[in-house]
């Protein structure tokens, strides 16, 4: 098959293609003739994709780091709040140091004779039936401590003062609560001793005594103070006030005392190994 040449007019017309595009190439190079045009071209270029990657991308990466900088945040207001609570716990012990320990010496004893590398251990909330605990007379929490030691018999505190002792442990430490009808805490106030027992009410443990046997007579608000006796909770930590005053018969009268410690104003204790 052949091919069909080239005319000499369309030779010509090649050429003339050829010499106004390299008129137009100088033209350009000398006095910048198409210099708007070519600024025109990128700056439409350039806004193209500024807006397609604002309308496509950007929309998908913000919520990606959106998303990762929620987590980090999230994060560090848990670590925060952990060190805050433990950091009340320290608070607490420290304007109590002469009732848990009689000087710096006495903690070193302490931690030395027990092989322990702290005063306390932290410790996580890991259970909280809180029906049974408005409801029932069983007061417990679940607890997850800090340490590979055995806790039982532990005295469990947070920020405000005595929450109760540790009595089993499995995956968790099992919490008896003071106010557990099961538990029992031998309590002082000046020369009026009792033993409190939980009543089975959020808050409160009861005390009663012989009114022939106690010079003086309770009064609403006294203060009553961890006796010590036992060897389990340390001596005179306040425990709570004197509520409601009953009287059963002629020669006994009940009393509640009001808790100042709650296991439900923090998810952050302290636990004391073998105090």
């Amino acid at each position: 098959m052949s091919r069909v040449a080239p005319t000499l007019g369309t030779k010509f017309l090649y050429v003339l293609c050829i010499l106004f595009s390299i008129f137009l190439i100088y033209t350009d190079l000398k006095l910048k003739w198409f210099g708007d045009i070519k600024n025109l071209y990128h700056s439409v270029i350039i806004s193209t994709k500024y807006v397609i990657k604002t309308t496509t991308i950007k929309p998908f990466t913000y919520l990606y780091q959106t998303s990762i900088d929620k987590n980090e945040l999230i994060n560090e207001n848990k670590k925060l709040k952990l060190e805050l609570d433990k950091s009340y716990i320290s608070n607490f012990i420290i304007s109590q140091d002469s009732k848990f320990f009689a000087d710096d010496e006495a903690i070193k004893y302490f931690l030395d004779l027990n092989n322990l590398k702290e005063v306390f251990y932290l410790a996580k909330l890991k259970y909280f039936d809180y029906e049974m605990y408005l409801c029932c007379n069983k007061h417990r929490i679940l607890i997850e401590v800090s340490g590979d030691e055995n806790f039982i018999g532990s005295v469990v505190i947070n920020k405000d003062g005595i929450i109760g002792q540790i009595i089993n442990e499995n995956s968790l430490s099992e919490v008896l609560l003071l106010t557990d009808v099961n538990h029992v805490m031998p309590i002082v106030s000046g020369n009026q001793f009792c033993n409190a027992r939980g009543s089975g009410k959020p808050g409160i443990i009861t005390c009663s005594y012989n009114n022939k046997l106690w010079l003086n007579q309770v009064f609403i608000d006294q203060e009553f103070l961890s006796s010590g006796m036992g060897g389990i909770y340390p001596k005179d930590l306040l425990i709570g006030r004197v509520g409601e005053i009953r009287q059963v018969d002629e020669n006994v009268t009940e009393f509640d005392i009001n808790l100042i410690s709650s296991p439900e104003t923090t998810n952050v204790f302290g636990v004391f190994k073998g105090l």
